[in-house]
């Protein structure tokens, strides 16, 4: 190996085209891409775009009312979001949430 410049090591016999360089400042266009989040949604976000109305009118099909239907896909996608702020570690966004719940839950 050579000796080390400073930089890291790279192995003699390994071809330039195999190592990996790395850019101690990315480019402009990556962090302007990275700050608006653009080419980010996947099958998580998609996904429950598609169900909801799919079960939403099944439902409907196998004779549930409509009012059901809304409450039960609002609870779906209520316990969604709470079980995606808990895993995302947003503990006081989720105890704020459930106070709310609860709160409104408790006046009826």
């Amino acid at each position: 190996m050579p000796k080390n410049s400073g930089s890291q090591a790279v192995p003699e016999n390994v071809p330039d085209s195999v190592a990996l360089n790395q850019s101690s400042t990315p480019s402009p266009a990556t962090l302007e891409r990275e700050a608006s989040g653009a080419g980010r949604l996947t099958l998580p976000h998609v996904l429950p775009l598609i169900t909801f109305p799919m079960i939403g009118c099944a439902l409907y099909v196998a004779g549930m009312q409509l009012a059901d239907i809304f409450t039960f896909l609002a609870g779906c996608g209520g316990i969604g979001a709470m079980v995606t702020i808990a895993v995302t570690g947003g503990r006081r966004v989720l105890v704020a949430l459930a106070h709310g719940i609860l709160a409104v839950a408790s006046s009826r």
